[in-house]
């Protein structure tokens, strides 16, 4: 009698998502932390192989960072650690810029505006309270810029075996942010939406309205993508991920996660 030997067959790997929610610089070293901690206790899990990652807002950095392989340990170097030192660092402070631009195309409307007001005021025979309400396209609609996100992601991309293109990445890579006129969700990096540079499409998703202007992409503004869920992490769970695992460092436990 023959024995043969049969060799199991093998199973394919799981897919794992990753939803990784806003919270400013706080929240960013918070799930940075988070993620090497669990890089460290997960074995066989490498956080920058996953299947699906989704980002919103300071969410976005991070998951841009580790579709193009950067480890959380290198998140840590770059964002947290000897940023003095490390040629590749995001210094903090890049957002802390007036937004001079802003400034200066908002006051360019204020003589006009001005004049329009007096107007109704002296002869439209309206109070000066609505007179005043009229020079509200003048105001600047944030006080600091973030266009340096854009740069300095889009430097940090350009590096060998990185990419700056939705399309090039081998893993998904979904960042969420606000279209301002419809209040609804964009998902960019999905199709329709893949065409936008990963760097301004964290710009987007990071605008947080009043202290950042919206940001213009395909003629349409976009905001904070956190406005409407923290999370969204039923992106990467409808596109069939087997685990996800989901980081939210905010304490407002009342808002949407997925």
């Amino acid at each position: 009698m023959k024995c043969t030997q049969t060799t199991p067959a093998k199973t394919a790997s799981p897919k794992i998502g990753l939803a990784l929610a806003g919270g400013g610089p706080l929240g960013a070293i918070y799930e940075i932390g988070a993620l090497c901690a669990l890089q460290e206790s997960l074995l066989g899990i490498n956080f920058t192989q996953l299947h699906h990652y989704v980002g919103v807002s300071a969410g976005g950095f991070i998951a841009a960072g580790l579709a193009n392989g950067i480890t959380p340990q290198q998140l840590f170097n770059l964002f947290i650690e000897d940023r003095k030192h490390h040629t590749e660092a995001f210094a903090p402070s890049l957002l802390l810029r007036p937004a001079f631009n802003e400034y200066f195309s908002r006051s360019l409307r204020l003589p006009e505006l001005m004049l329009a007001g007096a107007w109704h005021s002296s002869f439209g025979r309206r109070s000066w309270m609505h007179a005043l309400e009229r020079l509200g396209p003048s105001l600047p609609t944030g006080i600091f810029s973030n266009a340096q996100i854009d740069v300095e992601l889009a430097r940090l991309f350009s590096k060998p075996g990185r990419t700056n293109d939705f399309r090039q990445l081998s893993s998904r890579l979904t960042l969420v942010a606000t279209q301002l006129d419809s209040s609804k969700a964009v998902s960019f990096g999905r199709p329709g939406w893949d065409h936008v540079p990963i760097s301004k499409a964290v710009q987007a998703s990071a605008a947080l309205p009043g202290l950042f202007p919206p940001v213009e992409i395909d003629g349409q503004h976009f905001v904070d993508g956190a406005l409407i869920k923290t999370m969204h992490a039923s992106i990467a769970l409808d596109d069939g991920v087997d685990l996800m695992l989901c980081l939210n460092p905010s304490w407002m436990a009342d808002c949407p996660l997925y």
